[in-house]
């Protein structure tokens, strides 16, 4: 009966320990910058009208989405703060400026204000 138990025990410590990279792969540092492009909608896409309710943010930029779009927090328990896009190629990364849009939410800017520390 005690093997059993010792067994069953040891399965489940291995399922957990098999299973807990997996859940906690999502969480990003919210310090940290993190590729959130996926996250993003064109301002002209027809797509900004649900944008909102699908959880996607505004850019509004002459890149679109064709560049990388970068963001500081995790978007779950820390809001996206900080966001940049990245440039032309060896021209870094240009500066998004958050504005909220009424009934569409957030929108992040094109600035043509270079990140100094980039």
């Amino acid at each position: 009966m005690i093997k059993k138990i010792l067994a069953v025990s040891a399965l489940t410590a291995g399922a957990v320990i098999a299973i807990a990279p997996q859940a906690f792969a999502d969480n990003t540092d919210p310090t940290a910058y993190s590729d959130r492009t996926a996250d993003f909608v064109v301002y002209n896409d027809p797509a900004v009208l649900g944008a909102k309710d699908a959880g996607k943010q505004i850019v509004v930029s002459p890149y679109g989405t064709s560049h990388t779009i970068a963001c500081r927090g995790n978007g779950a328990d820390v809001a996206w703060y900080d966001c940049m896009q990245q440039d032309n190629p060896g021209l870094g990364w240009i500066i998004l400026e958050k504005q909220e849009l009424p009934g569409l939410g957030p929108a992040w800017v094109y600035t043509m204000k270079s990140d100094p520390n980039a």
